[in-house]
């Protein structure tokens, strides 16, 4: 790819630690190294620790004590677990203070009884110790981020709460994954939405570039469980980093893009061990000299097609509207419509349909559009190319279905866009990894023209 990023012009990075950055003694001084080493690096959002060698992320050992004292009002049993998953990373605060922090802790969760604050414990420690050790202010995200107790994450109040707080701090280390609501109970986002803070963050900072940092060297252009040859993107777009996050093929959560997508800040994955490469660089344009058209190969299995069939279905005013009514009143959600004259296709995530809706969903849409036939299709997954300027290139579409036809894997359904920066394919799952690997050896394979 033709894109550097001039550091020169940075003056404002957030960064972004995932847990296994911050997991233990050895790799918390690498992440102190690495926000030491530009001081441009100048907020810093933490995740709880991960996982370390035979034992278990800190957020799981919290839910663990959230269970425990919902069963015997107390966590005596698993807390001590979490102290001891702490205790080398306390270098910035004394013994005794250490042990006040964590005594007091204790007492709060044991107090409030609320899951959401008791979870949100690993990120507020993580944060206050690493502040302590590195010598930044620490600032609780419960200050930060809004939240309204029933309609979730509140972007204008977070704004009006970060503009204010913030004001004329230089710097600061800030926990990810939770905020608070109007009555100032901790609420949090779902699971890896430390992503979400960092991202939030570096819009209302305007930063110059938002860092996350994990423990792979950049995304790459396909599975390496399915294909070990797969390479670290150089650079992407935004709208192919949405497409293969959907997908499944990115480090971060899926709606940590959208705030720095709104402000076009460049976003930066790199990794916390290797702080040496350069990672993949993400923005909202990119000037490329790659002889490939296509970025990357991705998918995702447990689907479910709902297949609907009338003659004349075209003509019925009102059917889409109505089938769709149907899915939205028992909480399904669909991820794509593919339809023609006569047919519906609606693909649906196992994940959204209890196998128990299915004879009710069938009875409520014959009685509502009296369909020639209807079915459910099961064990279907989705392989998709992703690129950008498809469109410019003939014969993309025909190249992927011939690398799956050669290897002998039909086709359930076809799905593209004007826009063309996708074709997605609906694949039998037992052909998934199959489809995946034949894919990337006609687009991505390294003799590839």
């Amino acid at each position: 790819m033709n894109m550097e990023l001039d550091r020169n012009s940075v003056r404002t990075v957030v960064c972004k630690f995932g847990g296994t950055s911050m997991a233990d003694q050895s790799s918390t001084e690498q992440v102190a190294d690495i926000v030491k080493s530009d001081p441009a690096r100048r907020f810093i959002v933490v995740s709880a620790p991960g996982r370390t060698q035979g034992g278990k992320k800190v957020t799981d050992l919290l839910m663990e004590c959230d269970k425990e004292i919902s069963e015997t009002g107390r966590c005596d049993k698993t807390f001590p677990q979490i102290e001891e998953r702490f205790r080398p990373l306390h270098g910035g605060i004394s013994d005794e203070a250490f042990d006040r922090l964590m005594k007091d802790i204790k007492e709060q969760i044991e107090s409030r009884k609320s899951r959401d604050f008791c979870i949100s414990r690993g990120e507020y420690l993580c944060a206050y110790l690493f502040a302590a050790k590195i010598g930044f202010p620490f600032i609780d995200a419960a200050e930060l981020i809004a939240f309204n107790r029933y309609d979730g994450y509140d972007s204008e109040k977070t704004e009006r709460q970060c503009r204010a707080r913030l004001k004329n701090v230089e710097r600061a280390v800030i926990p990810g994954f939770y905020g608070a609501d109007e009555t100032g109970a901790v609420m949090t986002f779902s699971r890896g939405g430390s992503d979400i803070t960092g991202s939030i963050l570096a819009q209302i900072q305007k930063a110059d570039l938002y860092e996350n940092w994990t423990d792979v060297d950049g995304i790459l252009n396909a599975d390496p469980h399915i294909v070990p040859e797969a390479r670290i993107i150089d650079a992407m777009t935004y709208s192919e980093l949405r497409e293969l996050s959907y997908l499944g093929a990115c480090v971060m959560h899926p709606d940590a893009l959208l705030p720095i997508v709104k402000a076009k800040i460049p976003l930066n994955v790199r990794n916390t061990f290797h702080p040496d490469q350069n990672g993949t660089l993400v923005c909202s344009n990119i000037h490329s000299t790659n002889r490939h058209t296509i970025t990357g190969i991705a998918g995702k299995k447990d689907f479910r097609i709902l297949w609907i069939h009338k003659i004349g279905l075209n003509t019925h005013k009102g059917f889409v509207r109505k089938v769709l009514s149907i899915l939205e009143y028992h909480g399904i959600v669909f991820e794509h419509m593919p339809a023609s004259l006569d047919t519906m296709n609606i693909l649906i995530p196992y994940a959204s349909m209890q196998p128990c809706l299915a004879k009710e969903l069938a009875d409520e849409i014959k009685e509502s559009i009296h369909p020639d036939s209807i079915q459910l299709l099961d064990k279907i997954a989705i392989v998709s190319i992703v690129g950008r300027n498809m469109f410019q290139r003939v014969g993309i579409a025909a190249k992927m279905l011939t690398a799956l036809s050669d290897n002998r894997i039909n086709i359930r359904m076809l799905i593209q866009g004007c826009r063309e920066i996708n074709v997605i394919a609906g694949i039998d799952e037992s052909n998934y990894e199959r489809a995946v690997r034949a894919l990337f050896d006609a687009f991505l394979a390294a003799d590839e023209a």
